[in-house]
């Protein structure tokens, strides 16, 4: 086991020449470039700068605006993710960076082990102890600082390095702290897992409600759903194809943190036909793989929206 001393040293990207990739329009690392991209049409972007303007930049003002929420709908553009991501987020920055980061945390080890398997496919983390993994690093130090209640919780890294894609290092920490306390998220990440049980049981009842057929053929085949769904909460569904991963983020940034669990409904009401087809050993398999598999996110998404227009989000938002 690599010392506390030596981890920091490795994590010093001074003098590390980052390497050239071939990468998709998400950052991936690919083995051919493609001129084609999947980002939102021009008018989409356009009717969000125009919304911009006329809520003169606020958050506030965006968040409450029926045509933001319609725009959340269709996705913001890759292009826009950075205003609007931050917009939507009341930033706190009540905190000394350079400080928290240099400050012995005690969670160096299981920091460096986690950076290592995060996003390695993407050209960021792609090199070992490059500027990317130096970033991350540095971030889930400092936030292990910032808040030592919470210290260090393996899902966080997944979600910091989301925001580095997005976002400079020191406003990408400052995002993860926000996001962290405006969504009361400590409990989740807290060394008890607090928050999970609440979560679980909400989840339960939203699964009742809107996917019967496929909780009912859950529970038959004695599986508790929410032993798969605590490590999609922890890592706030960072792991799924990384297409949906930013549609929930939009929805989540914009709405809340129990915008997840819809989206937890909606990705079992696209399998549905794959799991009330199986059972047993094939099941467990089949649901413990869900978030590598390829699904269709427009499909998601609708199953989501149609929460909101049946007014399922509003029942269940103020009790996570």
């Amino acid at each position: 086991m690599k010392n506390e001393r030596h981890i920091r040293e490795l994590y010093n990207s001074s003098g590390i020449s980052e390497e050239v990739f071939c990468t998709n329009e998400y950052g991936f690392v690919v083995d051919s470039f493609s001129s084609q991209t999947k980002d939102n049409p021009v008018s989409i972007k356009n009717e969000w700068y125009d919304l911009i303007t006329r809520c003169k930049n606020s958050g506030e003002r965006l968040r409450r605006s029926e045509s933001a929420r319609r725009l959340i709908y269709q996705g913001i553009p890759l292009s826009l993710k950075y205003r609007l991501w931050g917009l939507f987020t009341q930033r706190t920055s009540d905190f000394d960076y350079s400080a928290l980061i240099s400050r012995k945390s005690g969670y160096e080890h299981q920091i460096h082990v986690d950076v290592q398997r995060t996003f390695r496919r993407h050209f960021l983390f792609s090199r070992e102890y490059g500027r990317g993994q130096c970033e991350l690093f540095n971030i889930l130090t400092a936030y292990s600082n910032y808040n030592p209640e919470v210290g260090y919780c393996q899902g966080m890294s997944s979600a910091a390095a989301l925001l580095l894609m997005y976002f400079p290092e020191e406003e990408a920490f400052e995002m993860l702290v926000s996001i962290i306390r405006n969504n009361h998220l400590e409990a989740l990440f807290d060394k008890k897992l607090s928050k999970v049980p609440r979560v679980q049981k909400i989840q339960d009842e939203i699964f009742k409600a809107l996917i019967p057929e496929v909780y009912s053929h859950l529970l038959h085949q004695n599986i508790d759903i929410g032993v798969y769904a605590v490590g999609w909460y922890l890592t706030l569904f960072t792991r799924f194809d990384i297409k949906l991963v930013l549609r929930m983020w939009d929805f989540f940034l914009f709405f809340d943190f129990s915008i997840f669990m819809f989206f937890a409904a909606g990705i079992l009401k696209f399998f549905a036909m794959g799991i009330l087809e199986l059972q047993g050993e094939q099941l467990i398999e089949f649901i413990g793989t869900l978030d590598s598999k390829d699904v269709d996110v427009e499909r998601i998404v609708s199953y989501v929206v149609e929460s909101f227009r049946n007014g399922e989000y509003e029942y269940y938002r103020d009790r996570v």
